[in-house]
């Protein structure tokens, strides 16, 4: 074979291995477009639009049974009031532990007796709560918590594998029903907004554990009247304002609050926190062992479809007993007399530390 033979046939494998270099590479791309479009088509892109926020998805070898609650502890020297907002993951909407079965029961019979306390929609909020409804039953709880809740082979059905029950992930027509499912199902209260030329204006709720208020009071006001009797609230209202206007569709963020509660009820909206209970010793925090440091951890997230905020919360209680034992006593005690030395003093008499802040830092700087 001549020389000039042996280089036609390496010219001819060298143009085979670019082609087959090129139908592999062509074949490649083809496969990750494919696949990226079948991921968007599961999650879809108007909840992907949280920046750089992880959208991580829970184990199927979750076990909220077993999952201890977070521990707060928000507390600082001095209480200046600051919208304190910090960045928060989507995966992070909804929280579930150990007090999950215990809660939802609880949330089941206050629905039963306080209707018209811890719920409502007017008809400018139906659309939003269909929104929310569908992406919490549809989408978010069967893939962040596999171990919780799974879709039907229909997928029109949610089926809640600790309480038992089904509830169809397609909203139902009447708002007031989507709250109620979406009451016993996540531990999270819910408050919907949408903007007006006066504000933000709160147009639906799911409320079953309120701190000294009630909830249906809020339903139909403005975000700066919801927030009137906060001392020094003017300090921050119209940044509050510009953020919920500015909020990204798809994000999330949050913040905490603490509160110190002289009883151990969730469910808790009998008004002023100043009231002074009548029977001897009662929210002068004398009775440790009824004594709870209170606190929410709160998020704002704006629905993309309608462009309402969500303002949700869960709230966790911990035993005043247990503060002290992790020897953190002193710090809390510096920060209830604290309430008074920043730029919100009021603060001290609206958290009702009047009443209970003596004898509650004696007890938290003893040995």
């Amino acid at each position: 074979m001549t020389s000039q033979h042996v280089r036609h046939g390496e010219n001819i494998v060298g143009r085979l291995l670019v082609g087959f270099l090129i139908v592999a590479v062509i074949w490649r791309c083809s496969v990750f477009i494919l696949q990226s479009t079948w991921q968007k088509k599961q999650s879809p892109a108007k909840y992907q639009q949280a920046g750089t926020q992880e959208h991580q998805l829970v184990t199927k070898e979750f076990d909220w049974a077993t999952t201890e609650p977070k521990k707060l502890r928000p507390f600082k020297p001095i209480y200046h009031i600051t919208m304190a907002i910090q960045n928060n993951s989507l995966s992070e909407l909804i929280i579930m532990d150990k007090n999950y079965i215990s809660r939802i029961n609880l949330r089941r019979q206050l629905m039963e007796r306080h209707q018209r306390t811890v719920h409502g929609c007017l008809p400018t909020g139906r659309e939003a709560v269909h929104e929310l409804y569908a992406f919490l039953m549809g989408e978010h709880l069967p893939s962040h918590y596999p171990s919780m809740f799974r879709l039907t082979e229909s997928r029109k059905m949610l089926e809640n594998r600790v309480t038992g029950r089904s509830f169809p992930v397609n909203p139902y027509e009447d708002g007031e029903e989507c709250l109620r499912v979406l009451g016993q199902t996540v531990e999270e209260d819910m408050f919907l907004l949408h903007k007006t030329p006066e504000g933000h204006f709160t147009d639906a709720f799911v409320c079953c554990f309120p701190s000294g208020f009630n909830p249906s009071e809020k339903l139909g006001r403005l975000l700066k009247d919801v927030h009137g009797p906060v001392p020094s609230y003017e300090k921050i209202g119209a940044s509050m304002e510009r953020y919920f206007s500015k909020l990204e569709a798809g994000k999330s963020v949050k913040r905490n609050n603490w509160s110190i509660q002289t009883h151990p009820e969730l469910f808790d909206c009998g008004g002023d926190a100043t009231t002074v209970k009548d029977e001897p010793g009662r929210g002068d925090g004398s009775r440790i062992e009824e004594t709870y440091f209170r606190s929410e951890l709160q998020a704002l997230t704006r629905l993309p479809k309608t462009g309402s905020v969500l303002f949700s919360f869960k709230t966790y209680m911990y035993p005043i007993s247990d503060i002290k034992e992790e020897g953190l006593g002193p710090e809390l005690a510096d920060a209830m007399e604290g309430l008074r030395k920043g730029n919100a003093p009021g603060m001290w008499r609206y958290k009702g530390a009047e009443r209970w802040a003596e004898k509650l830092c004696s007890y938290l700087r003893s040995p």
